[in-house]
């Protein structure tokens, strides 16, 4: 039986101190195609600096804090196992602006940089989502009567035959 992954080293997956796994209200989206010219710095599975090409652009998305999610879950596969990677964004501005840049999200394909709001450990405070497919709209939907005040939520994740092979 091929084996693709093995443990090389002891890991305390608990300690005694409560984590908290909420991103910031403020998210980097970079378009996939940007994404893939870009020159990536890494060591031991941490960025540590991210240049895009000339003319390329990263684009920061903010919101109100928890109106970002940020998450990943297994599928099991026949031959092998993947990753669906997902990240939720809500609007509450009702401006041109935010409809140009949710059209957009619809019909693109992203890579999502957010910021975890427990910073203990500094190698894994930025995570990155769709790495190595980017993600693209799931679900995005705007109601007039919600009580928080969402005008939009725009559920970004991995296409089915687009997944990805490591949590972010």
């Amino acid at each position: 039986m091929l084996t693709c992954a093995r443990l090389t080293a002891n890991a305390a997956l608990g300690s005694c101190r409560n984590g908290n796994g909420a991103i910031s209200g403020e998210v980097i989206a970079i378009n996939f195609d940007d994404w893939q010219n870009a020159t990536i710095t890494e060591a031991n599975g941490v960025i540590s600096s991210i240049v895009l090409a000339d003319q390329a652009v990263a684009y920061r998305l903010t919101s109100k804090d928890r109106a970002f999610e940020a998450s990943y879950s297994m599928n099991r596969g026949t031959y092998s196992n993947s990753l669906i990677h997902q990240v939720i964004l809500r609007a509450f501005d009702n401006t041109q602006e935010n409809k140009a840049a949710i059209n957009a999200l619809i019909q693109g394909r992203f890579v999502f940089i957010v910021k975890r709001v427990d910073v203990s450990n500094p190698g894994t405070v930025y995570e990155v989502y769709g790495r190595q497919n980017g993600l693209t709209a799931s679900a995005s939907e705007g109601n007039s009567t919600d009580g928080d005040g969402v005008l939009n939520t725009t559920t970004m994740a991995s296409d089915d035959n687009a997944r990805e092979s490591e949590i972010p």
